[in-house]
């Protein structure tokens, strides 16, 4: 049987596959269009956080207001105990703290210096980020004001006191500074890596559940390199007009920075997908029943998102879960893009990753070719017997 003929059976094999097409091209569909749903709103806004005002006077209450009227943190309550604020902080009732010490008017009209304290829950990236920024923010204004009514007092003009460094944020990578560059640029490349496993694992899954049932087809008459590179080859072919209803309708619908350039986005592209699909067949090979494969891709969904190191630190992950995580495409890949799409990163400069998809892609390939060839001499020798 010729490869283009292998190449036939497999296109049909899966678009006569019903929870194949379910998973592949309706699980690619609905996610794409339902996930990004909690997200649509994108920026942080309006979180709650504890005052701990230690001072009780004019001029910590107008701190207060100028926190309160910030679009970013909400002042959920206002109180004199420390302990107490740390602990609506741990019980999750409040994001952030910010304490205003005893002496604070005092300090201030007698022009020394104050320092105010704020924190904030870094378990959540954005969140910590705005609560820090709004309350950053609320205090510039303030002291500014202070500084303004001090100048004003002593006759002086209000040019007279310029700061010679401004502090100026600018979020290169994520201009909106919300869920969408952050979080869901990354998501949806996932979607794409669990569903292509998940349909290649169904595929040879089910194939091995007609062995075992003695039904046979063209899987049993041809060579396992010809088959495993036969079905990558057409696994490859639909996921490449699935990149293309990403990366570039869905990218541009949801307002995803795309700062990839053609050249280096379709050649991590087409690894990618690649060690994907030999990922995913390798994962066939070794399951006879067809549900399993998406069982498993569904239960390792969520640990997977927090071990990619976008939404939860790898320095604090255990060291051999970092180890093992890299022998799944989705961390090389879903890091990958991230830089090559919405850091405008060159394809030299992510040649690690794809170096490294490259080789577990041959990996997953040379032991496909085993696993079939092991299968193939158990039942040349089950017939002899």
């Amino acid at each position: 049987m010729s490869f283009t003929r292998v190449v036939f059976e497999e296109f049909r094999a899966i678009f006569t596959n019903i929870p194949v097409i379910f998973v592949v091209i309706v699980g690619s569909f609905l996610y794409a269009f339902l996930y990004p749903a909690p997200y649509k709103n994108n920026i942080v806004q309006s979180q709650k956080i504890v005052v701990v005002d230690n001072d009780n006077t004019t001029l910590s209450k107008k701190l207060i207001f100028l926190v309160q009227a910030s679009a970013e943190v909400d002042v959920d309550k206002v109180t004199s105990s420390m302990k107490k604020a740390q602990e609506l902080l741990n019980q999750g009732k409040v994001y952030g703290i910010l304490q205003i010490p005893n002496g604070f008017e005092a300090s201030v009209y007698r022009h020394i210096p104050v320092e105010v304290f704020y924190l904030a829950n870094a378990s959540y990236f954005l969140i910590y980020g705005a609560v820090i920024d709004g309350i950053h923010r609320a205090v510039e204004e303030f002291s500014a004001n202070i500084k303004l009514r001090r100048l004003l007092f002593e006759g002086k003009s209000q040019n007279e006191d310029i700061d010679l460094i401004v502090r100026d944020s600018i979020p290169l990578y994520n201009p909106t500074v919300g869920y969408i560059n952050y979080a869901l640029a990354a998501i949806l490349v996932f979607i794409l890596h669990q569903t292509l496993i998940a349909g290649a694992g169904i595929l040879g899954a089910t194939q091995n559940e007609q062995n075992l049932k003695g039904i046979k087809g063209y899987w049993n008459e041809i060579g396992g390199l010809k088959l495993v590179l036969a079905r990558m080859f057409a696994f490859f072919c639909i996921y490449v007009v699935l990149f293309l209803l990403y990366f570039g309708f869905l990218f541009q619908l949801y307002g995803v920075n795309i700062g990839a350039d053609i050249v280096s986005f379709w050649c991590f592209s087409a690894i990618f997908i690649l060690c994907c699909a030999s990922f995913g067949t390798l994962l066939g090979l070794l399951i006879n029943h067809p549900a399993l494969p998406t069982q498993i891709v569904l239960i390792s969904s969520l640990p997977l998102i927090f071990m990619m190191g976008f939404i939860w630190p790898l320095e604090l992950l255990p060291k051999p879960i970092v180890w093992a995580i890299h022998f799944i495409p989705a961390f090389e890949g879903v890091n990958g893009f991230i830089r090559i799409n919405q850091m405008g990163a060159d394809l030299h400069l992510v040649m690690n990753d794809f170096f490294w998809l490259l080789g577990l892609c041959i990996g997953c390939v040379m032991i496909c070719v085993l696993v079939i060839r092991q299968k193939m001499g158990n039942v040349n020798d089950s017939e002899k017997r």
